[in-house]
């Protein structure tokens, strides 16, 4: 996503039941632009045509941390969607999306970044008006909760994710409780897309302002079910691996606002015992009257890594389905397992329309006898098995800015450096990091 996290916290109260996440031809984005505009014209009233194209030109220095290991690329993705509302209670989306990848080695070619044309949603939905109090859907659709920090459709990649399954939606935006069913689908850039056999993740996702004045309170339980995966012993065996929490997020007097996210993890990784545990917590502090209207915001952030290998106990947080991007920092390099950080950032709007970040972020890991796990989740760099002396990742400063043109088109760029702490110069290549980018978004 082009928002940062900053953005997110300072927009506390966004519901997550399927009234909020409808598809853009039902979000009121004008859509005069053509072709839709043109389309819609004649069609019947209850069918809509919109879509969205987004371009994103990326350099990226130091793969694997190793010098000369530069890449350059030009990303492209376009959807189309078709929205049928007949009636007030029935509603069916269909969307396609087309993910390319231009110039890009064939090393670094991945499935969130290329996806040939393919169905990436398909749903109906049902509901009772449009302030209905029960909504079902089910299909291929999105799933997001809370800050996307552990369901999320990571949009920022040119091949989101979406889930196969049924969604039930109870409540209004203000209290509702959701419950799901799914799973993720794995993107294939040679074939139709398809999700494992069966459902195998589930839970049940709260919403709730009116508990606390000037304040969401969302708790949280997932349920992951998954056969023949290996202990750290070698054992296949199957995993049921349960994930409960809450976020709570407010606003402060005096111009303060902040979150708070944690999640505990328990069940089974084949014969290992699960025991894991994340979270984070930021505060931030607006002058909405002062030039450039500034935002500064503080943040640290947790998640356990495992303490010894081989001893019948699994303790890497597992981060489940998120949206990663700048969460550890613009190069999107880390994910939210075995890592903490202390993060300190400020936004600016010199223009109405023109918000710039600059964020500073020190990483390292939250257990030197662990890994460091990359934004997919997998190991990136290995700690050898007499562990790490020292557990300093790296510093980064990051820059983004983005403007909207328009209400439908936004434009924007980001600047991100890693500079190599001790225990990547020890135990990778230990080269700096950068990624540099631009991109234009069109919706229509």
């Amino acid at each position: 996503m082009e928002a940062t996290a900053a953005n997110h916290a300072a927009n506390p109260a966004t519901p997550s039941n399927l009234s909020s996440e409808k598809p853009q031809a039902q979000s009121g984005m004008a859509l005069t632009a053509f072709p839709a505009a043109e389309v819609n014209k004649e069609f019947p009233k209850w069918l809509r045509l919109s879509g969205e194209y987004r371009v994103r030109p990326e350099e990226h220095t130091a793969y694997s941390f190793a010098p000369g290991n530069n890449d350059g690329f030009f990303l492209s993705r376009m959807r189309l969607n078709l929205e049928m509302r007949p009636t007030t209670w029935f509603t069916a989306f269909v969307q396609a999306q087309d993910s390319e990848a231009m110039g890009i080695a064939p090393a670094h070619i991945a499935t969130s970044v290329k996806d040939v044309f393919d169905l990436r949603q398909a749903y109906v939905q049902f509901q009772k008006g449009e302030k209905s109090w029960i909504q079902f859907r089910a299909g291929r659709q999105e799933l997001r909760f809370g800050q996307e920090r552990l369901i999320g459709v990571s949009d920022w990649a040119n091949a989101p994710r979406v889930f196969d399954g049924f969604r039930l939606s109870l409540g209004t935006n203000r209290d509702h409780v959701d419950v799901f069913s799914a799973s993720v689908v794995v993107n294939n850039p040679e074939a139709f897309d398809q999700h494992a056999g069966g459902m195998n993740f589930h839970g049940m996702y709260g919403s709730f302002s009116s508990l606390v004045p000037k304040a969401r309170v969302e708790p949280f339980v997932f349920w992951r079910a998954l056969p023949l995966v290996k202990s750290e012993e070698g054992t296949v065996g199957d995993e049921n691996l349960w994930t409960y929490g809450f976020r709570w997020t407010g606003k402060l007097p005096m111009n303060f606002d902040y979150t708070v996210e944690a999640a505990k993890q328990a069940g089974n990784y084949s014969s290992d015992a699960v025991g894991a545990w994340g979270g984070y917590a930021n505060v931030g502090y607006s002058i909405p009257k002062a030039p450039l209207q500034p935002r500064f915001l503080v943040q640290y952030d947790y998640a356990s890594g495992d303490n010894r290998a081989k001893d019948g106990k699994a303790g890497t947080f597992d981060q489940l389905y998120p949206s990663n991007h700048d969460v550890f920092g613009l190069v999107d390099l880390f994910g939210w397992r075995n890592i903490a950080q202390e993060r300190a950032g400020v936004e600016v709007k010199p223009l109405n329309r023109l918000s710039v970040n600059f964020d500073f972020r020190n990483l390292y890991l939250a257990n030197g006898n662990d890994s460091l796990y990359g934004s997919a989740g997998s190991v990136l760099v290995k700690t050898p098995a007499t562990g790490a002396p020292h557990r300093d990742v790296g510093q980064e400063p990051d820059l983004l800015a983005k403007y909207d043109v328009r209400e439908n088109i936004s434009i924007g760029a980001g600047y991100g450096y890693l500079f190599a702490g001790r225990f990547l110069t020890e135990h990778s290549a230990g080269e700096r990091a950068s990624i540099v980018y631009t991109f234009a978004t069109y919706k229509f």
